[in-house]
């Protein structure tokens, strides 16, 4: 190539998409043919469709070679690799949150290679039944406007333990989602989501004993208030909620991220229903390569609800608590957040946050092929109406974990040894965990 000389760009072609459509990869190239060449422009394609997830991942630029339709034209080839995003599983397994239980399921991000994203799944245990089908259409009517629907009955059962009151959670509802880009480059997007839900909490009141007379108790005004009402709110109610948010993406690759920013902005509230409250949600993803087979990861996340109208207090599953493997992964599930005593019982109690603040870093070894090894520090807090956010209350927890991605399932399995520095008087010191997916 002479650099002195303007080129254009000739034939775009694929090769390697046995089973993609040509179509779901051009529309993420952001040159077209008989456009001037532009290196950088190529790059941004690149990392778009490495973005979908449908192939293994891109490095460079594409291969390029003289055109056929004249000497001031380039060829431009993508060379790509399919990678099995069809997943049907059937078995069993075992969560922090959702105990043992066993499954089968049917998901695809690129649906009959469409580029649609399709899931049916069924799944029962000793604390779970989860019955779901979604499907996400990126591009409706080969326009860039996101459309799904997602329609679920699950029913979840928390387990009484150590501070965290238990209950069962029983809702069954559908919800709609539509989203369109903001620029030409579609790392940017907004999105609404309408939801529908019908929602039972029951067993609050077994088993905490409560009496409907009994007086909340009376604290220092910054702490929280131990109030037996306030676990006493069972029963069934309706939610319809609109949710707008606005995401930034620049993620390289959705399973083995090494650089790119992810900032997804939420903000909640009803369109009807027995519940009023508004509820924002700003995140904050960020991938910084280091050396050629290491990088880091950082996240950020801070959440605040708000009840209004006639609502004069949030029920418990709308509330805010900590802990687990996609939170801080060296305490259990739901621990994390302010605790008030019972004085029926003397016990403490956790109430969950109004609002918390939640902070990961992760430093990535890719050992080789799917194998990727991380030293992490995570820290959080959650924190009722009467509290302000101090950052000297957080819990931390650190240690190493092994990521491996099964090459059938294509979801991460982990190991996770966690020790935790800042902790509440009933949480364990250290601790081994075995988990599936990612913490970010």
């Amino acid at each position: 190539m002479d650099e002195d000389k303007k080129y254009y760009v000739g034939r775009i072609t694929f090769t390697g998409n046995t089973t993609t459509r040509d179509k779901v990869i051009r529309r993420e190239v952001y040159i077209n043919e008989g456009d001037v060449f532009n290196t950088e422009l190529l790059k941004l394609s690149i990392r778009r469709i490495n973005q979908l997830g449908y192939f293994k991942p891109m490095e460079g630029v594409p291969e390029l070679g003289p055109s056929s339709i004249g000497e001031d034209r380039i060829d431009v080839t993508f060379k790509v690799e399919e990678q099995n995003r069809n997943q049907f599983t059937f078995g069993g397994g075992v969560s922090g949150l959702e105990g043992t239980f066993i499954n089968a399921s049917f998901s695809t991000a690129n649906f009959l290679g469409l580029g649609e994203t399709f899931q049916i799944s069924a799944q029962s245990g000793r604390r779970t039944k989860n019955y779901q089908i979604a499907i996400t259409e990126p591009y409706l009517f080969d326009r860039p406007i996101t459309a799904g629907f997602d329609i679920f009955k699950r029913k979840l059962v928390y387990e009484t333990f150590t501070n965290v009151v238990g209950y069962t959670d029983d809702r069954s509802g559908v919800s709609f989602t539509t989203g369109l880009p903001i620029g030409r480059r579609g790392f940017n997007r907004v999105f609404a989501n309408y939801s529908y839900q019908i929602i039972n909490i029951e067993g609050l009141n077994a088993l905490l004993g409560i009496d409907p007379n009994a007086p909340a108790t009376s604290t220092d005004p910054t702490q929280p208030v131990f109030d037996p009402f306030f676990f006493g709110e069972e029963g069934r109610r309706k939610e319809s909620t609109i949710s707008p948010s606005f995401v930034h993406n620049t993620v390289d690759n959705p399973y083995t991220p090494r650089s790119g920013k992810k900032l997804p902005q939420f903000a909640g509230g009803p369109l009807g229903g027995s519940v009023n409250y508004f509820k924002p949600d700003a995140e904050f993803i960020w991938y910084i390569p280091h050396l050629k087979k290491t990088a880091l990861g950082i996240r950020a996340e801070a959440a605040y609800i708000k009840e209004y109208g006639n609502t004069q207090r949030l029920p418990i599953y709308q509330r805010f608590f900590l802990g687990g493997e996609t939170q801080i992964r060296g305490v259990n599930i739901r621990t994390v957040g302010p605790v008030a005593t019972d004085p029926a019982t003397g016990q403490s109690r956790a109430l969950g946050g109004n609002k918390f603040v939640l902070f990961n870093a992760e430093y990535y070894f890719d050992v080789g092929g799917p194998l990727r090894l991380l030293l992490f520090f995570d820290a959080g807090q959650a924190y009722s109406e009467a509290q302000k956010i101090d950052l000297k209350q957080l819990r931390t927890s650190t240690g190493v974990e092994l990521r491996f991605i099964m090459p059938v399932l294509n979801v991460p399995f982990r190991l996770i040894y966690a020790f935790n520095p800042n902790r509440d008087s009933f949480q364990q010191k250290s601790t081994f965990k075995f988990a599936v997916g990612t913490t970010f």
